[in-house]
């Protein structure tokens, strides 16, 4: 009588983008050696061999704040009862859209990176990364008052406040507010400016910073931004260099315990799933998110380059609703 042979879900790292250094998996014998608070999730084969349980939401908040502050000496503090982000899908989508920026849309390595991570949660994983390992400047928006303190004390910790601004935002918000905010234009402008001027040796037009402010101030969403000089300052068109996302999933509470998600195709999950049910639950599920978030691009597609938005589910959008966003 045969044996069924039981279906494994494919290893994580096939899929790793060629930069992520998590294509090598961490070392779980090192993290427990030199982090004390990681040892108590840590369990050792006759072999010594270190293992993890990941069914437990504290020791995957053990390792991802280990392996943040392993690998990126960033000091990272979660709450409980927060979402706990795995560092190798967020390194992930980092890495792509730096592909995109500099092969789709033409960004050099010298320019100033502007993004928006559209509700960043309690960690400001994404924005602390980019911050640290690309050198980007992220503006992250939170609906959520406990997130909202955390993110911030998050930047504040690693001294990343000049880098990352954190916007609290009500629930409704998705980009109409943020990439029209008149304050976060005029410190994104100035960042940008500062380091085309370094590299200018014409200081001829240190006087326009006023005229261009009143601009900002003063220019619908939808109108291109006047402050550039053609290719020799190209880096200035668009104030926003991406916008990005990881929306909540679900419409209900009751969807989360029903819904099973490509569950053939993907297998059983190996981890715990963490996070509040703020951070998994949205009016109308993602669909009604994302659809929010296209549609607002229209208005802005002048001042940002590129949207990038992760979906957990496959869905078909109409072609319609993307014409004109990127």
């Amino acid at each position: 009588m045969s044996v069924k042979e039981k279906k494994v879900p494919p290893k994580l790292n096939k899929y790793m983008h060629a930069r992520n250094p998590y294509r090598t998996p961490p070392s779980f014998k090192k993290l427990a050696s030199v982090y004390p608070e990681f040892r108590p999730y840590c369990s050792y084969d006759v072999g010594g061999k270190v293992h993890l349980d990941f069914k437990d939401p504290k020791a995957l908040r053990a390792l991802t704040t280990c392996l943040l502050h392993q690998d990126f000496d960033l000091k990272v503090t979660i709450p409980d009862d927060r979402l706990v982000p795995m560092l190798p899908l967020r390194l992930n989508y980092l890495l792509w859209i730096e592909d995109l920026l500099m092969h789709a849309a033409h960004c050099e390595t010298s320019d100033v990176i502007v993004g928006v991570d559209i509700g960043t949660g309690a960690s400001c994983v994404y924005p602390l990364l980019a911050a640290r390992k690309l050198g980007w400047n992220l503006v992250a928006t939170e609906t959520d008052n406990i997130n909202f303190t955390a993110a911030t004390t998050n930047v504040n910790n690693n001294d990343l406040q000049d880098n990352i601004i954190v916007k609290k935002v009500d629930d409704k918000t998705v980009l109409q507010g943020v990439l029209d905010d008149a304050d976060i234009q005029k410190q994104m402008y100035l960042k940008k400016k500062e380091v085309n001027d370094n590299n200018d040796d014409d200081d001829d037009d240190d006087d326009d910073d006023d005229e261009v402010m009143s601009e900002l101030n003063n220019t619908p969403s939808d109108t291109p931004c006047k402050h550039t000089d053609g290719d020799d300052n190209k880096s200035m068109k668009y104030m926003f260099d991406f916008t990005m996302c990881n929306p909540p999933f679900f419409s209900s509470e009751e969807e989360t315990d029903s819904m099973k998600k490509s569950k053939k195709q993907r297998g059983e999950p190996i981890s715990s799933p963490t996070g509040c049910i703020h951070e998994k639950v949205t009016t109308g599920g993602e669909v009604t998110f994302i659809t929010q978030m296209v549609e607002e691009s229209h208005k802005f597609k002048s001042k940002k380059r590129v949207v990038i938005i992760i979906s957990g589910t496959t869905l078909i959008y109409k072609a319609e609703l993307w014409s004109g966003v990127i």
